[in-house]
């Protein structure tokens, strides 16, 4: 690293409006694509075929498909696109970056090959100011692939693979002078939070810089930390030299003084870094980052600790893919998941099992969510993969290195199948040290679904254990898991561990009075009373052991199984939540609403059992204040009794009267008055 000069100055903001147009321009280019499905003929896609289709970015070929529990269309897919260069672009470097494509991508300019890409869930730029012509059409051509290869994940038999360039694809206009572009699609600026307390913030800045130009040229860079209302709070300013063609990482460190802390959804503040390269006393690039101060711990007995207090991590998984769209989803799909997942209550979001959207993690920086981010190392080891298993953890870290809300990497999801142990375990070993190579300040974490085996040779790899554990849906009943705790505990003391996954199947049309059996996890019927059943006692094990430092429902939605035909319909994960097309929010969402909600939560469970054959039935609610009082055709019954984790529910049957119930709930906190209800339609025989 080179030696550079550091000024220390509280100098007041002064604006670079002025030299606006010599900063970095980016230009969103999701509109005027055109699509073919067809094979690996280069001259036959440059050909004036007009069977091409026009589209729009996002896009994936084959989201019918995935969803329809039939055959999958994976092969190859060609996008091709107008680029026009002027003459005063030749100064300056040209980027194009594309922030998702699934999963291999071969990107040409005027038929040249600029470069390639293995893995769906990354983002990948390259230089291409040498293949452009200003002031002429430039052609622009992606092949996409999205068969199966030597990439993670191995298979598609938890998730589907969809094919299509499905996130944003911008290019970015630079100075000859600039913060690099290339280092693997990171912004180029690293923010380590090296030492962090209430009194004082250390924050080390490492920024690469490219000199594209054939001169030695010397820079200054500043670096601001704004406050939310863009007031410098502190500035730190280096200059030195950059030789021609050459990455040049110049580290900076930063001191403030009574941080405002990032505090997860209690106060999920956030202070802005401005990084500005001058040359010749002009800013010449310019970048904006959001950033959280915080600092946290792990602890065997306690669990999670964020800013020194105890912080219960309790949350949901969530895949990145929506009815009908596939993973080709805009920030308004995007903002939908996460205000969902924020009216549920959840601290903590498992972004299962791969890199997501960028937007994702800038949602999570400001709405306070804790992230644990993965890559797709899932359901198995895939030999001649583990370059790429390496290449996708180094994207995800340095892509993702800046936002507070991610406190650990996931290195691996149930990878142990069959006699393929020690290459599993080998990698994940690898994996890790690359990730405390390149962050020291964050866990790393391996998941496991062999609960049974507590001294499995695949465990203890990482900073820290998680287990996905069914009890009572892949065997045994939901009362085995606060067993299964008490008895891993007593035995692995000094493991930190986490519920990485739990759930069970619910089909809303689905509806039994019946809990004592377990539905068959790959049949036919998913009662969503079991569902609700399931969750109710499993999450009351979870929140009776807070030396469990993090538990995650699977999963907030139901998601697409490609090929499955379980719980009644064709190619569908029932362990949601919320329904496909977020439309319906089970009963259990409510449960876990009034658990962890801030909100007055007031739910009758059970609407959707319709008909009975009885009676009598029992009825439950969740709700979280107060006394409610429980009507049956508006007749008063009484308060209901306190049940599970302080929710209310009727352990007595209730009298039916034959054909419309209606089934009624009411509360009062302070001078405002809640009700709930809905209607049973009773088919007894009177006798």
């Amino acid at each position: 690293m080179r030696k550079i000069q550091f000024v220390f100055t509280f100098m007041v903001y002064i604006s670079s409006i002025f030299c606006f147009e010599q900063t970095r321009e980016v230009e969103n280019i999701n509109s005027g694509w055109q699509f073919k499905y067809f094979g690996n003929d280069l001259d036959y896609v440059n050909s004036s075929d007009t069977s091409w289709q026009n589209v729009s970015i996002p896009h994936t070929w084959n989201n019918i498909d995935i969803q329809s529990g039939e055959a999958v269309n994976y092969g190859t897919g060609w996008y091709k696109r107008e680029l026009n260069i002027a003459t005063f672009d030749l100064d300056k470097q040209i980027f194009i970056r594309f922030e998702g494509v699934g999963q291999f991508a071969k990107i040409f300019i005027n038929n040249k090959y600029v470069g390639e890409h293995l893995g769906s869930y990354s983002a990948f730029v390259f230089n291409i100011t040498e293949f452009l012509e200003p002031d002429k059409t430039n052609f622009l051509l992606v092949k996409v692939n999205n068969e199966l290869n030597d990439s993670y994940p191995k298979d598609n038999f938890l998730f589907g693979i969809y094919g299509g360039i499905y996130r944003d694809v911008s290019i970015i206009r630079t100075s000859n002078v600039h913060i690099a572009l290339t280092d693997f699609a990171s912004s180029g600026i690293y923010i380590t939070q090296e030492n962090i307390n209430e009194d004082k913030a250390t924050l080390k800045i490492e920024t690469l810089l490219k000199n594209e130009s054939d001169e030695i040229k010397s820079i200054t860079i500043s670096n601001k930390i704004l406050s939310d209302d863009l007031k410098i709070v502190k500035e730190i300013i280096a200059e030195c030299e950059l030789y021609p063609k050459a990455v040049t990482s110049v580290s900076s460190w930063l001191e403030i003084d009574n941080p405002r802390l990032w505090n997860g959804k209690k106060d999920p503040y956030l202070y802005n870094l401005v990084t500005e390269l001058l040359l010749d006393n002009e800013v010449v690039d310019k970048i904006n980052q959001p950033t959280g101060l915080r600092y946290f711990n792990i602890y065997k007995d306690k669990g999670f600790f964020l800013n020194g207090e105890p912080y219960r991590l309790y949350g949901v998984c969530r895949h990145q893919e929506w009815e009908d769209l596939g993973n080709a989803l805009l920030p308004e799909h995007h903002k939908a998941d996460m205000d969902l997942i924020d009216e549920l209550g959840a601290t903590s979001i498992r972004l299962a099992h791969y890199q997501q959207a960028e937007y994702i993690y800038s949602l999570a920086d400001s709405m306070g969510f804790l992230i644990w981010a993965e890559i797709p190392f899932v359901n198995g080891y895939k030999e001649n993969a583990d370059h790429n298993a390496k290449q996708q953890l180094v994207e995800l870290i340095k892509q993702n290195y800046n936002h507070p809300s991610i406190f650990v990497w996931g290195l691996h999801n149930e990878v142990i199948k069959g006699k393929t142990v020690q290459e599993p375990v080998n990698l994940t070993k690898e994996l890790h040290n690359i990730a405390k190579t390149l962050d020291k300040t964050r866990y790393t974490v391996s998941v496991s679904n062999i609960w049974w085996v507590f001294d499995h040779i695949a465990h203890e790899n990482a900073d820290l254990q998680g287990y996905n554990q069914y009890a009572g849906w892949y065997g045994g009943r939901p009362e085995g898991l606060g067993k299964w705790i008490k008895n891993y505990h007593t035995k692995k003391p000094h493991v930190r561990f986490s519920i990485s996954e739990y759930g069970a199947g619910g089909n809303i049309k689905h509806q039994t009075s019946d809990l004592s059996f377990t539905p068959d996890p790959k049949g036919k019927i998913f009662p969503e009373t079991y569902n609700t059943y399931y969750h109710e006692i499993t999450y009351t094990a979870i929140e009776k052991s807070p030396f469990i430092w993090a538990s995650y429902v699977w999963n907030m939605f139901d998601f697409s199984v490609p090929l499955w035909n379980r719980g009644g319909i064709k190619g569908r994960n029932h362990k949601g939540l919320i329904t496909y097309d977020r439309k319906t929010k089970k009963d259990a969402f409510y449960w876990y609403k009034a658990n962890w909600s801030d909100e007055n939560v007031l739910y009758l469970a059970g609407r959707r059992n319709d008909s009975v054959k009885t009676a009598t039935c029992e009825t439950k609610a969740y709700c979280n204040f107060g006394e409610p009082t429980l009507f049956v055709n508006d007749k008063e019954i009484g308060k209901m009794d306190k049940g599970i984790n302080s929710v209310q529910f009727v352990k007595d049957s209730i009298k039916l009267k034959l054909g419309e119930n209606k089934i009624e709930i009411k509360a009062v906190d302070g001078n405002k008055k809640y009700k709930d209800h809905f209607f049973i339609n009773a088919e007894f025989q009177n006798k």
